[in-house]
């Protein structure tokens, strides 16, 4: 009897609930009324209504309205200042495959929440929309390169005033929010792989802005929202310049890379840490628990890239402020930094790390064994054909876009491809009709060359390759006898368009979907590797760069980098293969010895200061033995077998 009851009270709770909208409910619907207007009506969508100014002075009505009928009659106050629509004959043919008109999306229209005569507005509005051109949003194709793809003219700045400085009301920060959601719902061409709907994004977290206290607690808010894009460019481009929780602009003079599912010192030149040491906490957070709270505000469409920004977020504060750094060092013990930040965050010295430090300015070179290499994200467009004319010869040739291209990938295509091939495709917003995309093809080796490269095409990839890098990686893997190289990308992939809601908040998103020609998408994705290889903590302490090393080995080429002092001639390590009863024999006294297994682990650490030692490695396996004498640091593999 008691499960009845409280089961006709939960119905008569969600029936009361349906009759009188709560005030979330009303930001909902309103929301998604008011942009509909907006794209759609033949008045406001030509600006001959200030839709806005209606919006900001109707939102205090519609929080007030207790009931549905209420509610209803604000929303017919809303719409009849839209005026009347313009009566078209006939109906729009609906010819747009599936695909592209994924954001056109009308069945809310039908929802129950609406009145009859609400309904016949918005019914009337979608019947005779015809496409046209609307003064909300126009293409810009990079024309004017401050704003991307499109042009918002007057949802760019959204407020013209400093969010910080004057706090907008509740009507006017709903304004801005209602502004972005409907730009992200008509323009975004992957809202369809989003983790979670983008209407359940606004019905979920529009009360936190109509309720924020502060700019503070606003720009979080905010960027809770912009989180569900799940887009490493939205990350980027959202920023606040007075507000920056809870990333912050500042860190001590160190880099990190996420290898091993760890935190691991890429860069750094403070003392006593050093490189391929494991950052434990900060301040006495751990980094896993910062990875959890950073996970509300980060906006990422894959983990590859979310770690590629905790890398950088990890250790951020406030100016000159302290950070209490506890950190494992090589031989596993704990240690304690002490330290201020004082290093902008995107000050140069941040792009100085390189995965192999040797090759950190080389734009390109030819190895001894005969493989070229170029750095894509050094070499310049005037600089391809030089580069072309040395290493068309070559083997090989590895491409290394573990980093951010100068748009060259398409003048190398033209010397190394002999057809003319649509490789990749695009959505493009249709801005005459939100809501809807058209096809658009892009070509492999325009020019065609009659003596196209016939040798290995080595693409190298990583966290850092992102957007142009990943559309790099898509040109060169089209070629004939490609090898992709490396770890998952970013998954970002498309041109973009970045806006400002206010004179001190910008945001953007990815605006162009990106798929190759069989329609498979990079989006969240990235660019998947042929041949999986990400860095090790071994690797990073030792200087080595273990993608690389892998491209080499493709190439038949392994011995031509020598990250680290390996005096081959002066030392033996026998046998090998061998059961882990292994001698080492030094023409210089040996003053460390560690064994590192094939994870980075630290097995032992000896230091015998002569030039013969016998070891014991009782498990199977592959290991590292790192030597330390007065010739420097050799590393030498060795295979147990039992």
């Amino acid at each position: 009897m008691k499960k009845i009851i409280l089961f006709v009270l939960l119905l008569l709770f969600k029936l009361a609930s349906a009759q009188n909208p709560n005030y979330q409910q009303k930001l909902y619907y309103t929301c998604k009324v008011w942009g509909f207007v907006k794209y759609f009506h033949s008045k406001v969508s030509t600006c001959k209504v200030n839709w806005d100014s209606v919006l900001v002075s109707r939102l205090p009505h519609i929080k007030n309205a207790v009931t549905s009928t209420n509610f209803n009659d604000e929303l017919d106050t809303l719409l009849n200042a839209a005026g009347p629509m313009t009566i078209v004959p006939g109906v729009l043919p609906d010819t747009i495959h599936p695909e592209l008109k994924r954001n056109r999306n009308f069945s809310w229209i039908n929802d129950p929440v609406f009145r009859s005569d609400v309904k016949i507005i918005l019914d009337t509005i979608k019947n005779n929309f015809r496409p046209h051109a609307s003064c909300w949003v126009q293409n810009n194709n990079y024309t004017n390169s401050y704003n991307g793809w499109l042009v918002f003219p007057y949802d760019s700045l959204m407020i013209n005033s400093n969010t910080n400085s004057i706090y907008p009301n509740e009507a006017t920060r709903l304004m801005l929010i209602f502004k972005y959601w409907n730009i992200i719902n008509y323009f975004n061409p992957y809202n369809y792989i989003l983790d979670q709907p983008w209407d359940s994004t606004l019905y979920n977290k529009v009360l936190p802005i109509a309720n924020a206290a502060n700019d503070q607690i606003f720009y979080l808010a905010f960027k809770n929202i912009v989180k569900e894009v799940d887009d490493a460019h939205a990350e980027g481009l959202t920023f606040s310049q007075y507000i920056s929780p809870p990333t912050y602009y500042y860190s001590p003079p160190i880099i990190l890379t996420y290898a091993q599912n760890k935190y691991i010192v890429a860069q750094t030149t403070l003392s006593p840490i050093k490189k391929g040491d494991e950052i434990i906490s900060i301040n006495g957070a751990s980094t896993l628990g910062r990875e959890n709270y950073m996970r509300q505000y980060v906006s990422a469409g894959n983990n590859s890239v979310f770690h590629r920004f905790m890398c950088n977020y990890m250790l951020n504060g406030y100016y000159n402020t302290a950070a209490n750094i506890v950190y494992k060092d090589s031989m596993g013990n704990t240690q304690i930094l002490n330290t201020t930040r004082t290093d902008y965050i995107y000050n140069s010295w941040f792009y100085t790390y390189y995965p192999n430090d040797t090759l950190a300015t080389v734009h390109w070179k030819k190895f001894g064994c005969g493989t070229g290499y170029v750095n894509m994200g050094l070499l310049t467009t005037s600089e391809v054909n030089t580069m072309y004319s040395n290493l068309r010869n070559c083997p090989a040739i590895i491409f290394d876009i573990r980093n951010y291209p100068n748009g060259t990938a398409w003048a190398i295509a033209n010397k190394m491809y002999l057809n003319n091939k649509a490789f990749a495709k695009f959505t493009i917003p249709d801005v005459s009709y939100p809501g809807t995309f058209f096809w658009n093809y892009d070509y492999l080796g325009i020019n065609g060359n009659p003596t196209p490269y016939t040798g290995k095409v080595i693409i190298l990839m990583n966290e850092e390759t992102q957007s142009q890098a990943e559309f790099s990686c898509m040109i060169l893997g089209a070629m004939q006898n490609s090898v992709k190289v490396g770890s998952q990308t970013a998954g970002a992939d498309g041109n973009i368009t970045y806006f400002r809601l206010s004179q001190d908040i910008g945001s953007g998103f990815t605006t162009l979907g990106t798929f190759y020609a069989n329609g498979d998408s990079t989006q969240r994705i990235g660019i998947v590797p042929d041949s999986l290889v990400s860095p090790t903590q071994l690797g990073i302490r030792t200087h080595r760069d273990e993608v690389l090393e892998k491209a080499l080995e493709i190439a038949s080429c392994l011995n031509s980098v020598q990250p680290f002092n390996n005096n081959a001639s002066n030392i033996f390590v026998y046998p090998n293969p061998g059961n882990g009863n292994i001698s080492i024999s030094s023409a210089e006294n040996i003053k460390e010895l560690r064994v590192y297994d094939i994870l980075g682990n630290i097995i032992s650490t000896t230091y015998p200061d002569k030039k013969d030692v016998k070891i014991t490695i009782e498990n199977e396996g592959v290991y590292f033995i790192h030597l330390n004498s007065s010739q420097g640091v050799s590393i030498k593999k060795v295979i147990v077998t039992k």
